[in-house]
């Protein structure tokens, strides 16, 4: 089945989705914006696609996906007004700028019965899906510690688009927009957490939310700690450490190295000083795009279906309400419950 797609915003992610849209045969039969540069370059991607200036002009398009590329405090309006209509959904990450409007979005997705899945694509990588099969293999027996880091380099210049690192229009900083993704990859590799304790710090005059953060993650049997920051210069690679006791997985970049035994293997990968390459990224967004489209026809959910994006937005949360209250615990709850401070 060839999907006829929708997208609707054309901001930075777009080209990554819209080269992977093609590579998998999907139709980009219409793409939202208002913004003539944006639109110029949507149309060099997708020469058939039409460009329209609102989701109501995309009515007589026939399609029925819709990949949504907006800011995240648009995520809820427009993912529900999509899903009135009846179309899937793959939505940019995160599901949205808050916990509270991520819940709500996903109530309001399932009401209307479509289907959605969440741009998670770090979780395509070959050294993650290497090494979730290492950990359910117990290749280093019961893990007793993790630590996760994101050192990354965005220059003030990345932060001079309007609303850009704001709690209104992001939900945040480096965490939910940068970081978010190695920490979805740990928690999709180890189970929920219980609780987080956090700080954050902001060295950017320009910058109403955080550039760098510090997070100690409770996971009940043992503890997680993780840093990120987009002021750590020239930028490296994220790199994820599980240290089991009976050995170790280290995935930097797309490479993986497990450790144990007086033995080392190595998965290669290769990652440049600022982030993933560009064509290991375009790798996983294909990967994300075949699994969601096979895994639908299948009737059965992907391995990026947006409700498991509710574990690492919960955490996210947890760790700004910690961060805002001067680092006190704060509970994880993917419930509609708030957690409980202890």
């Amino acid at each position: 089945m060839t999907h006829r797609v929708l997208v609707v915003g054309a901001g930075l992610a777009s080209a990554a989705h819209l080269t992977a849209l093609r590579a998998v045969g999907a139709d980009v039969v219409g793409v939202v914006t208002r913004n003539e540069a944006r639109a110029a370059a949507a149309s060099r991607l997708s020469p058939g696609a039409r460009i329209l200036s609102s989701i109501d002009a995309a009515a007589g398009l026939d399609a029925d996906t819709a990949v949504v590329i907006t800011p995240p405090s648009t995520h809820l309006a427009v993912a529900s007004a999509l899903a009135n209509r009846g179309l899937d959904l793959v939505i940019d990450k995160p599901l949205a700028a808050s916990l509270h409007d991520a819940r709500a979005l996903m109530d309001a997705v399932e009401r209307s019965g479509v289907r959605v899945a969440l741009t998670l694509q770090h979780r395509y990588k070959e050294s993650a899906q290497r090494a979730r099969e290492l950990l359910s293999d117990g290749a280093i027996g019961e893990i007793r510690a993790v630590s996760v880091t994101v050192p990354l380099w965005r220059p003030d210049s990345y932060y001079a688009e309007s609303g850009r690192g704001t709690w209104e229009r992001d939900g945040g900083g480096v965490l939910i927009t940068q970081a978010l993704h190695a920490l979805d990859l740990y928690l999709s590799l180890t189970g929920p957490a219980r609780k987080v304790v956090a700080t954050a710090f902001t060295s950017r005059s320009r910058l109403e939310a955080e550039d760098s953060i510090h997070l100690l993650v409770d996971h009940g049997t043992y503890g997680a700690s993780v840093t990120a920051s987009t002021a750590a210069w020239p930028g490296g690679d994220e790199t994820l450490d599980f240290y089991g006791d009976a050995g170790q997985i280290r995935i930097v970049g797309d490479s993986l190295a497990v450790i144990g035994d007086g033995r080392r293997s190595l998965v290669d990968g290769s990652v440049d000083a600022s982030g993933p390459d560009p064509i290991s990224m375009q790798a996983w967004f294909k990967s994300l795009y075949e699994d969601v489209f096979t895994s639908w026809a299948a009737g059965a959910m992907p391995l990026a279906d947006a409700r498991s994006g509710l574990q690492v937005q919960a955490v996210i949360d947890a760790a700004y309400r910690s961060a805002g209250a001067g680092m006190i615990p704060v509970a994880v709850t993917e419930e509609r419950e708030t957690g409980c401070q202890s």
